[in-house]
């Protein structure tokens, strides 16, 4: 089940470890659903009694469609999550530079335009 934070970690320990606690339950959850298809597929294949060469690649097309299906999931799921941490440890870096007073301001200088001072 989901585990409650404890007293002793950081909210984002606690969100760090649920993210990851759910990718790892995606990942499994669609790892067994494959294989429990590609079991059920070969009945369902051998239940319409088609010629061998037919069977074969029918299996072997639905086979590859099914892994493709997963694993453009997958890497979907954790392009998204890596995705959002980077935005959120940006973030973070922006907001500590700003409060610690280095954030470099802009002026305007000689010509009208804007350069770092």
């Amino acid at each position: 089940g989901m585990r409650s934070m404890s007293r002793d970690e950081s909210f984002v320990e606690y969100a760090l470890k649920m993210l990851l606690q759910v990718l790892v339950n995606f990942s499994l959850g669609l790892i067994v659903a494959f294989f429990v298809f590609v079991f059920g597929l070969w009945g369902i294949v051998k239940s319409y009694q088609p010629d061998p060469l037919t069977a074969l690649m029918f299996f072997l097309s639905a086979l590859c469609a099914g892994f493709a299906f997963v694993t453009t999931y997958l890497l979907l799921m954790y392009g998204a999550a890596a995705g959002g941490l980077y935005g959120m440890a940006k973030l973070a870096e922006t907001n500590l530079r700003l409060q610690q007073g280095q954030g470099q301001q802009y002026r305007p200088v000689q010509g009208g335009g804007y350069g770092r001072q």
